[in-house]
């Protein structure tokens, strides 16, 4: 059995991720690396899909992932670094926890990566191989905090997964709804949407209710230009309480 080692780096701080992947973390060849539960959606691109699986583990982790009680006592902080197979299957299997600071971080880092659904394993020349994955876990005690919107819930508009995006593919989304989803798939009605556009330093701010732009919205959004920040908010409801969940966008040449 062929194994090619993928190393994929995520930084925690007390539950709340603060860094992602970069892309000298693929220490060894795979054409596809492992998919996260939820990004295998045909109906997307091959790098659509990639990109799903970061802000999904970093929303697992977040999560499921508690600051150990003796670590907080003792104010015990720093990284722990778990590494880990994915096999042809997609199972995850072989965990070692390669570094650790004690006060039990180590095994809250190892419990939570126990607990990781089915990967989609990663392929080469189309066929399913086995990879390693090493997943960094930093515990920070002034960062202690709850699992952040941000992380938990996303605003999709559209088929656009980045932070960037050109003045050419904004127009099509401009007729778009918006829906927000959670970690686990589900998705929540727009109750009210919140437009902000940053201009000659100026916010203009523009709110409507439901789901898609209203016909002011439109205009503003016709008349930004490259460097300038849109912010979407909107508001979902889950078991009565009001949920606010931010995106920002940059518009580039």
């Amino acid at each position: 059995m062929n194994k090619y080692l993928f190393a994929f780096f995520l930084f925690l701080l007390g539950g709340t991720v603060a860094a992602q992947t970069e892309d000298s973390s693929i220490l060894t060849s795979v054409d596809i690396p492992p998919l996260f539960e939820g990004c295998d959606d045909p109906l997307i691109s091959e790098e659509q899909r990639q990109a799903c699986s970061v802000p999904k583990i970093q929303a697992f982790i977040n999560q499921n992932i508690s600051y150990p009680d003796t670590a907080r006592v003792q104010n015990i902080e720093g990284v722990v670094v778990v590494r880990f197979s994915v096999t042809e299957e997609g199972k995850i299997s072989d965990l070692e926890l390669i570094r650790t600071i004690g006060a039990g971080c180590g095994q809250e880092a190892m419990r939570v990566v126990r607990m990781m659904p089915d990967f989609r394993p990663a392929l080469r020349n189309g066929k399913p191989v086995a990879t390693k994955m090493t997943l960094p876990i930093r515990f920070k005690k002034m960062a202690e905090a709850k699992a952040t919107n941000k992380n938990l819930y996303q605003i999709h508009w559209g088929t656009i997964y980045q932070n960037k995006i050109t003045k050419e593919k904004l127009k099509p989304l401009l007729r778009r709804y918006f829906l927000v989803r959670d970690y686990y798939g589900n998705t929540y009605d727009v109750r009210f949407l919140t437009l902000k556009i940053e201009r000659k330093g100026k916010e203009v701010v523009l709110e409507t209710r439901g789901n898609t732009l209203s016909k002011e919205m439109l205009k503003s959004l016709k008349k930004v230009r490259p460097g300038q920040l849109i912010s979407f908010e909107v508001l979902i409801q889950k078991d009565y309480q009001d949920i606010e969940v931010v995106r920002v966008l940059e518009l580039v040449k």
